[in-house]
């Protein structure tokens, strides 16, 4: 399969938990997959393959609940084209 991108919200939570020590540390699971990736203010972009971008997602999710999430919540949004999409043909027309 061809590149694809993703947006990528993950939201961690649970009792007494401060997400704020959570989201950066899943910054650097997306910071240090290689994947080019963009942080924006409500999710994160990461362009790849399939399957790398499902890893990362996972890595993602126990990550947070490596520090303690009971439960961790991801909101996913995928751009798929047969010949591939980037985040930079998806800045083109911007």
């Amino acid at each position: 399969m061809d590149t694809i991108t993703a947006g990528i919200q993950v939201l961690p939570n649970g009792k007494d938990m401060d997400t704020d020590g959570v989201i950066p540390k899943i910054i650097e699971v997306i910071k240090k997959s290689g994947l080019r990736y963009d942080i924006g203010p409500m999710e994160t972009v990461i362009e790849g393959s399939f399957d790398e971008v499902m890893l990362i997602i996972k890595a993602t999710q126990a990550t947070a609940t490596d520090m303690g999430a009971t439960e961790v919540l991801t909101n996913v949004k995928l751009h798929y084209k047969p010949d591939g999409v980037s985040i930079n043909n998806k800045l083109t027309h911007v």
